[in-house]
């Protein structure tokens, strides 16, 4: 069963243009969308990675320069609170100390102040005294603690005992110019007396400077940043987030134990959200990237990467066109030009252009056309020579019938005068032109034709005083093969008066042999006569074989038997010759072996 291939069974792939624009998706279109989904994928991936890995750098990063403002307050909270003069200015007696000892001691302070703030890159530290010092009036950094009594921040310290931290949030019922501080807190107790508070030390970080560190940090555009305090936020960097949504997202946080960045939902949006604590401050960081955030980039890169393989598509598929447009209209061309052929029109040629395989078709099929031309020309040549052998066949068979019916009146006249010589020639010519006649057949037996040169050469010898040797030799095999008639009788008439009645004498041998070699027959007809020169060969022989059909003297000449040979067998058949001057002449014929049926 003769196997057809998908596009031979697809009933939308029958021209030759849907099978290219096919092939073209095939080989161009899928394999490019294929590598672009591939790629997509991928650079998604790393994108996801590289976000995550930049935001998980800006938010330690954050994470460590809160980390390190708050342990500055710390550290200098700590070294004020080993400091003597803190402690002797908040619980000596003024009368103890003279006021120009007490000034001396306040400008000492405040120089140790100023040079903590200046190494640790702190805003202000203040002392909040509890006594009546004139030194603890009116300066900006050794305040009256009942000045602040009534702060948020008072009553929260005293109640802990301890060290606190607080933030801006944590001064919202101060002043303006008091609220926006990161401020570590400790209270100074008496020693002799751990009960008895004597003062508080305050150092202020600069909440601008904080908040700026923290925001410049964002990697993503709405990525958003917590300073929380259990479930309150101290600062955030949400901007015009609502208040409810930053609310939902602070109850879905995850512990700030759990590592990485996990992904939460909130206020009906997917986030992903990481918590950092900060040491000692019992406050934590907690950094949040919304979803579309994280794929933002991604679907950028897809839109992209789509309109590439868009425009990449169609400008390929528009070169496509381009390149198989010449092709197409070629192959329509020959096309038509076949067709036109096909309708009847044998002289229509189409014009080759280009030098691919389709112009070396298009030169082809005009080549082939002007073979076909040729051969149907010859094949006109050839009927109307083949009509003219045949109307010569008819006259020489009526001619034969006549004097056949004139030699037969001859012979009975000779035998009744009792004239045997002229018998027995007319008798020879009655038998030869009997076998000319063969019945109207145009093939007879080999033996026949043998029979039929042999006569001949018998009338040549009555003529010429038995001038002529015959040497005849035929195969049994041979013999009943058929062959066309009236090949032998010319070639053997030649080889007479062309060959032997040449040379002097006047007198020769021939030998006439025909043998059977499988489905061959080979005939050879040899003479001593006096041979030709490789002019005189070319012309009687070679030459003839080379033209078409063509007519000699008296209508069976050698090139006469060439033709028919030629149109009887065909090729490799037919007629050869080799000749020496001097020596003689061998015609070798060359005939398939045909049974009689």
């Amino acid at each position: 069963m003769k196997h057809k291939s998908f596009f031979s069974n697809c009933p939308f792939l029958r021209s030759l243009k849907s099978k290219l624009l096919c092939t073209y998706f095939l080989l161009v279109v899928l394999p490019l969308g294929f590598f672009t989904l591939y790629t997509y994928l991928r650079v998604r991936n790393v994108i996801q990675e590289q976000t995550f890995t930049a935001m998980q750098n800006a938010f330690d990063n954050t994470v460590n320069s809160m980390q390190q403002s708050l342990d500055k307050l710390d550290t200098t909270i700590d070294i004020l609170a080993l400091d003597s003069l803190v402690y002797a200015m908040a619980s000596n007696d003024p009368d103890d100390f003279t006021y120009i000892r007490r000034l001396e001691d306040s400008n000492q302070l405040t120089l140790t102040f100023e040079h903590l703030c200046s190494l640790s890159d702190i805003k202000r530290i203040r002392l909040y005294v509890n006594n009546n010092y004139l030194y603890a009036t009116g300066q900006n950094n050794i305040i009256q603690l009942r000045e602040v009594s009534d702060a948020g921040w008072y009553d929260a310290l005293f109640e802990q005992n301890e060290r606190m931290w607080f933030a801006p949030a944590d001064f919202h019922d101060q002043p303006l110019q008091e609220q926006p501080y990161f401020s570590s807190m400790q209270v100074i107790y008496n020693p002799r007396n751990v009960n008895e508070p004597l003062a508080v030390l305050r150092a202020d970080a600069d909440a601008s400077q904080m908040i700026s560190m923290v925001e410049n940090t964002s990697v993503t555009k709405n990525g958003i940043l917590l300073l929380l305090k259990d479930k309150e936020i101290l600062y955030h960097s949400a901007g015009n987030t609502p208040s409810d949504t930053l609310c939902a997202i602070v109850e879905e946080l995850p512990s700030p134990d759990e590592n990485g960045w996990v992904p939460i939902q909130a206020a009906g949006k997917h986030y992903y959200a990481q918590c950092s604590p900060l040491s000692k401050s019992g406050w934590y960081m907690a950094g949040i990237l919304p979803f579309n955030d994280i794929f933002h980039l991604s679907h950028e890169l897809r839109f992209e990467m789509l309109l590439a393989v868009v425009l990449i598509s169609i400008i390929a598929y528009l070169l496509a066109i381009a390149i198989s447009r010449s092709t197409l209209n070629r192959i329509t061309l020959l096309t038509q030009t076949m067709q036109t052929v096909q309708e009847g029109n044998v002289d229509v040629r189409p014009v080759p252009s280009g030098n691919d395989e389709i112009a070396q078709l298009m030169g082809n099929f005009n080549l082939m056309m002007d073979r076909i031309d040729r051969l149907m020309d010859e094949k006109v040549m050839y009927g109307q020579q083949i009509k003219n052998l045949e109307l010569k066949a008819l006259q020489a068979q009526i001619n034969p019938h006549f004097l056949y019916n004139s030699l037969d009146l001859i012979n009975c006249t000779a035998i009744s005068h009792s004239v045997p010589q002229i018998s027995r020639m007319v008798k020879a010519l009655g038998q030869f032109y009997r076998l000319s006649l063969s019945g109207g057949n145009e093939q007879i037996p080999l033996a026949g034709e043998m029979k039929h040169a042999r006569l001949y050469v018998d009338i040549q010898n009555m003529r010429f005083e038995d001038s002529i040797q015959a040497h005849w030799s035929l195969d049994e095999d041979a013999g009943r093969c058929l062959i066309i008639k009236i090949i032998l009788q010319p070639l053997i008439e030649n080889a007479i008066l062309h060959g032997i009645f040449e040379k002097d004498s006047k007198r020769g041998n021939l030998w006439v042999s025909a043998r059977r070699n499988a489905d061959v027959i080979t005939i050879t007809i040899e003479d001593d006569g006096v041979g030709m020169n490789e002019e005189e060969l070319y012309a009687a022989f070679f030459s003839a074989e080379r033209k078409s059909l063509s007519e000699t003297s008296g209508g069976y000449g050698v090139r006469n038997i060439c033709d028919r040979l030629l149109i009887a067998y065909g090729e490799p058949y037919g007629l050869s010759c080799e000749s020496t001057p001097g020596r003689g002449t061998t015609v070798t014929i060359s005939i398939p072996a045909i049974e009689p049926e």
